[in-house]
């Protein structure tokens, strides 16, 4: 009933909204298709145009940086470079100062070769000094600088290294593999300019568009834009195209803000939520008034349904006009009140059944326990033990005062512990020198909840005559309470060593599909009087203890009674 009520699918009224919406979402979508067809075909040119523009930037940089590749692999073999790096030390200082003014001459002119070039330097271990293009000819020699730099690299793929934020090409004399760890006789190194790049990126972008070159591999990169708009992009969207160079291991991509490309579509989807606003508008107008025709008066009596579904049959619907819904609701009450009839007699019926079943089973119990007192009696009067005999009749004459003492069926949990401890008491007679009784500590909150007569007992009594039957010696039974939410666990567990899981899935069977012509006496009797008075939530669940013994549990429910609702408890 409950997803009657929840399911669009299943009901009038949603049905009915279902078809509206099934009429306006598709003009809704061919708008909204139109206008994203629009985006897409402005897009689709930007692109285009962006794309081609990033190539053609992206060769020309390509082109710039092959040169400067090309001009360093050139002055490798210069003469004079090769003077300084391994005849340094046999020249005379006019030969030196000729060497080195003709060198600077040369590494001047290649920093003049390309804008993009911002220093050229050449490190000679052998004079420790370096040669610069700048004004200072000679510089101290940087080893850490010299250090970093002295890496091969593919200058045809890769040419770039970054050391300090600064950006470089670098060619030693030789590869520092074929050299073995030996220091190289020289190291030719070009520092692009990122003032010249960054002002590159600017020229090759216009109407906002940003331009960024960065490394693919190393983490480097140059911008076109300022630092302050560089954070302030950061909550923008961006179209963005990229260009990546496998000669240069970098990427060069420009982004433009979406907002200067769809500006101006923005009004046609002004129009487009505005059209749909209006047309959920008009769907919420005729919702409204097919609620208060017909989904009203139908909810009303699919509510009502639900309450003779859960048993209530008093009460009456009105329905004022004298349409369909009238004559629904004039046969509902009609069939609501036959209901209430015919269900009466059904649970007076029940109930006189039950209360006859409860009678029965609990008569039983009595002659059960007074068999096996009369037993120990017996046995203790053979051996003249009249000490034990007398403290014997005391707690037996008690314990059938508890039980006969009136013919009411339901006593407190207190009470029912405290004479399943005198049949502890008396036991503990038979069995003084081979079983040890423990008896838990009863909780407060509970002391004073009602139950059944004679449910703790018999599962005490099964675990002297079953469970600890064989046991010789160091035998216990352990008692305990326990409240867990709405459920009281009363157990009950033995050490015994008879019990195993074929066992206890026969023991099972018994105690929850006993037959039933059998006599019920023990546990089964106690598992069906808790399930006659608290239906499936009520009763006894068997597993094996942590000793390996019997675990019995009785499980009282501290809410209602029989409800039907919850989960039955378990066995094994």
């Amino acid at each position: 009933m409950k997803s009657f009520m929840q399911s669009p699918r299943r009901s009038i009224f949603g049905k009915i909204v279902m078809t509206f919406l099934g009429l306006l979402i598709p003009l809704c979508s061919l708008n909204l298709f139109m206008n994203e067809s629009g985006a897409d075909a402005v897009r689709s040119e930007i692109v285009n145009s962006m794309n081609t523009k990033v190539e053609l930037y992206m060769n020309l940089i390509e082109s710039d940086v092959e040169r400067i590749v090309k001009l360093i692999q050139a002055y490798v073999n210069d003469e004079d470079l090769m003077k300084l790096s391994t005849s340094a030390s046999i020249m005379t200082d006019i030969e030196k100062t000729q060497s080195i003014l003709a060198l600077k001459s040369k590494l001047d002119l290649f920093e003049e070769s390309s804008r993009f070039v911002h220093q050229v330097n050449a490190f000679i271990p052998l004079l420790n000094r370096s040669v610069t293009s700048n004004d200072n000819s000679i510089t101290a020699f940087d080893q850490a600088q010299f250090e970093a730099l002295c890496v091969t690299t593919n200058r045809y793929e890769a040419p770039f290294l970054q050391w300090n934020g600064r950006l470089f090409i670098s060619v030693p004399s030789s590869d520092p593999v074929v050299l073995e760890g030996k220091e190289p006789l020289f190291l030719l190194t070009v520092e692009l300019s990122e003032r010249e790049l960054r002002n590159a990126l600017r020229q090759f972008t216009t109407n906002g568009e940003q331009a960024v070159l960065a490394g693919n591999h190393l983490p480097w990169s140059i911008s076109s834009g300022s630092e302050s708009s560089d954070s302030d992009a950061g909550s923008e969207k961006f179209l963005v195209v990229g260009k990546s160079s496998s000669r240069l291991d970098s990427t060069l991509s420009i982004y433009m803000p979406e907002n200067r490309i769809f500006g101006s579509l923005k009004r046609y989807r002004y129009w487009l939520i505005l059209l749909t606003s209006l047309s959920v508008a008009v769907i919420i107008f005729f919702a409204f008034s097919i609620y208060r025709i017909i989904q009203r008066p139908l909810r009303t009596l699919v509510r009502s349904l639900n309450k003779v579904e859960q048993g209530n049959f008093n009460f009456v619907l009105t329905y004022p006009l004298k349409d369909e819904f009238g004559f629904l609701y004039r046969r509902f009450n009609a069939m609501v009140k036959e209901l209430n009839v015919l269900v009466h007699e059904v649970y007076e019926q029940k109930y006189r059944v039950r209360l006859a079943e409860l009678r029965q089973l609990q008569s039983q119990i009595n002659p059960h326990f007074l068999y096996n007192s009369f037993f120990i009696l017996h046995r203790m009067a053979k051996l003249h033990d009249n000490e034990n005999i007398e403290r014997f009749t005391k707690f037996l004459g008690e314990y059938f005062q508890f039980i006969t003492r009136d013919g009411v069926h339901e006593t407190t949990l207190e009470t029912e512990a405290k004479y399943a401890r005198t049949y502890m008491d008396i036991q503990s007679f038979r069995f003084a020198n081979r079983i040890h009784g423990e008896f838990g500590e009863l909780p407060e909150e509970i002391r004073n909840l009602q139950v059944p007569r004679l449910i703790l007992q018999p599962l005490i009594e099964n675990a002297y005559n079953h469970g600890l039957e064989n046991k010789k010696k160091d035998g216990w039974i352990r008692v305990s309470f326990r409240a867990d939410g709405g459920m009281l666990l009363v157990a009950v567990e033995d050490n015994g060593e008879e019990l195993n899981e074929e066992k206890l899935q026969s023991l099972c069977i018994r105690l929850y599909v006993p037959e039933e012509a059998s006599e019920s006496t023990g546990l089964i009797n106690v598992h069906r009087r808790l399930r006659i008075k608290y239906g499936q939530a009520g009763g006894v669940s068997l597993s094996l203890g942590e000793s390996g013994g019997l675990r019995a549990e009785l499980r009282i429910p501290l809410g209602r009674e029989e409800d039907e609702h919850v989960p039955a408890a378990h066995c094994g």
